[in-house]
C-alpha cells in the first residue's frame, strides 16, 4: 500500500494545492495522501489565515485523507528545522512511502547534488561559504552562491537560481532531512506553474475550472497563497475575488469563518499583543529568544520605541544582514515565548507525537493501522497527553499554548475561551 505525504501550510487550501493533493497521489500511486500542517503560526513567522481545523477541513473536503499537525515547536522554524521535522513526523508515522512536494525545479535530479553537499557540509563548501559571508552577504544569498560554486568545482553544473527559488530551498531541505534521518520514504517533485510562490495578484483568466470549479489539466486558475491573502486584505475580506482560485469546500469554509468573526488573522493582528510585550519584556530576556542574538535584542527595543504598527517595526529592524521574514519569525518567537533553549530541545527529540486534526472516511479506516505502526503516540484527544511532565506534554503544551494566543488574534470582538485543544475533536468527513 502506497501512503504519500505531502508537507503543507494550507493558507488557506486553494486549487494550487488541489492540483498538488491529485497529481502527488497520481505520481506515487498512492492509496492515501496525508497532509503535514502547519498549525497556528507558520514558517515564514506569519499566522496562519484561519485556524488549523477550519484549515484541515478545507484540506480533507477537497481530497487528503488525513491531517496532522506540524508542533509548533517546527511548524515557526527556519526551513531546515521546518523540513527536518515535518520529515520525521511523516517516517515516525511508519506507514508513509512516499513524500511529494512542490519545487520550480519539476524533479529531483537538480536538488540532489545540493542536498549532499548541506546533509554533509564539507570543508571547501563552508570555506567558500565564509567568504561570501564576510562580504556582507545575506545568509541565503550566500549561501546559494557557495552551492553553485563548490558544485561547479564538482562539475556540477547548476544556475544560482535553482538554490534562490523558494520551493526549491524546502526541496533541498526535504531531501536533506530524508539523508540526515535515514529514512527509506522514497521522495517525487512536481514542478509548480502559472503564479508564483511571492505573486501578489490574483490573474483575471479562469480558464481551467470547470463549473464544479475543479481543475482541469490547464493551470490558469492557480493563484499564488500570497496573493489570495492579498485579495482578502485588499477587498476588506469578501470572497468574491478568490472564488475562482479556491476550491467550493474552501469557499465555503473560508465564509463561514469570516462571518464568525474567527479570520482572516493577519500579521498586523499583532500590534496590540505584541508592542505590551515590548514595553514590559528585559533585553536580557530577549536575548534568550530563539534566533535572537548578537544585541538584536536592543535593535528590536529601540525600533518598538517610534514604530506604531508591526509593519513598521519590521521595516526599522530589517537590515541587510536580518531578512524580513527572520525578523518576522522573531515577532512570533516573541509572542510565544520560544526561548533558544525551548528550540534546541524539540529539535533534538524530533516531533514527539502525531495530532490528528481532520481525515476522511478512508483516513478513519487506515488510523487503527497507523497507531500500530507509529514510533510515537497518535493523537486524536489531547487532554490524556497533558500535564504528564514529559517530553510529549510539554511539546504538546507549546500547541496549546500557540492555539491560545492565536484566537486572541482574532478579528472579531469576542475572546475566544482558552483550551481548544482539548474541546475541538478532528473533522472528520
Amino acid at each position: 500500500m502506497n501512503i504519500v505525504g505531502i508537507i503543507t501550510e494550507h493558507n488557506p487550501f486553494h486549487n494550487g494545492h488541489l492540483y498538488h493533493v491529485r497529481k502527488a497521489r497520481q505520481e506515487c500511486a498512492a492509496d492515501l495522501v496525508v497532509s503535514v500542517m502547519s498549525g497556528h503560526f507558520l514558517q515564514r513567522g506569519e499566522p496562519a489565515l484561519f485556524n488549523k481545523w477550519a484549515r484541515a477541513e478545507m484540506a480533507v473536503r477537497s481530497g487528503v485523507d488525513l491531517v496532522v499537525e506540524l508542533p509548533t515547536a517546527f511548524s515557526v522554524r527556519s526551513a531546515s528545522a521546518f523540513a527536518l521535522g515535518s520529515i520525521s513526523l511523516l517516517d515516525r508515522m511508519g506507514v508513509v512511502t512516499h513524500v511529494c512536494f512542490g519545487s520550480e525545479a519539476g524533479n529531483t535530479d537538480m536538488l540532489w547534488p545540493a542536498a549532499r553537499v548541506l546533509a554533509r557540509e564539507p570543508v571547501k563548501f563552508k570555506e567558500i561559504l565564509s567568504t561570501l559571508l564576510s562580504t556582507g552577504l545575506p545568509y541565503p544569498a550566500a549561501r546559494a552562491a557557495a552551492l553553485t560554486r563548490h558544485l561547479a568545482q564538482q562539475g556540477v553544473e547548476v544556475t544560482e537560481e535553482t538554490f534562490k527559488s523558494p520551493n526549491n530551498i524546502l526541496g533541498i531541505e526535504y531531501l536533506k532531512a530524508l539523508i540526515n534521518t535515514g529514512s527509506s520514504i522514497v521522495p517525487a517533485a512536481i514542478k509548480r506553474f502559472a503564479s508564483g510562490y511571492h505573486d501578489r495578484e490574483i490573474g483575471t483568466d479562469s480558464a481551467g475550472v470547470d463549473s464544479n470549479n475543479i481543475i482541469s489539466d490547464a493551470p490558469a486558475s492557480i493563484a499564488s497563497a500570497t496573493s489570495i491573502r492579498e485579495r482578502l486584505i485588499s477587498d476588506n475580506n469578501r470572497t468574491d475575488g478568490i472564488a475562482a482560485v479556491v476550491p467550493a469546500a474552501s469557499l465555503e469554509v473560508i465564509k463561514r469563518e469570516i462571518a464568525g468573526g474567527q479570520g482572516p488573522v493577519y500579521i498586523d493582528n499583532y500590534d496590540r499583543i505584541l508592542f505590551y510585550l515590548l514595553r514590559t519584556l528585559s533585553p536580557e530576556y530577549l536575548s534568550l529568544l530563539n534566533d535572537v542574538g548578537e544585541g538584536l535584542e536592543n535593535r528590536i527595543l529601540e525600533m518598538s520605541l517610534t514604530a506604531g504598527s508591526v509593519r513598521k517595526l519590521l521595516e526599522g529592524i530589517k537590515t541587510k544582514r536580518y531578512t524580513w521574514t527572520r525578523i518576522q519569525r522573531i515577532l512570533s518567537y516573541i509572542l510565544l515565548g520560544y526561548t533558544r533553549d525551548m528550540a534546541d530541545a524539540f529539535e533534538k527529540s524530533g516531533p514527539l507525537y502525531v495530532r490528528v486534526l481532520g481525515l476522511s472516511a478512508q483516513g478513519r479506516a487506515s488510523l487503527k493501522n497507523i497507531k500500530k505502526q507509529a514510533s510515537v503516540p497518535v493523537i486524536t484527544r489531547t487532554s490524556p497527553y497533558l500535564g504528564q511532565g514529559d517530553n510529549v506534554s510539554q511539546m504538546l503544551a507549546f500547541d496549546v499554548r500557540a492555539t491560545d494566543i492565536y484566537t486572541l488574534l482574532y478579528p472579531g470582538r469576542i475572546v475566544t475561551r482558552q483550551g481548544l485543544d482539548c474541546k475541538i475533536m478532528p473533522f472528520v468527513k
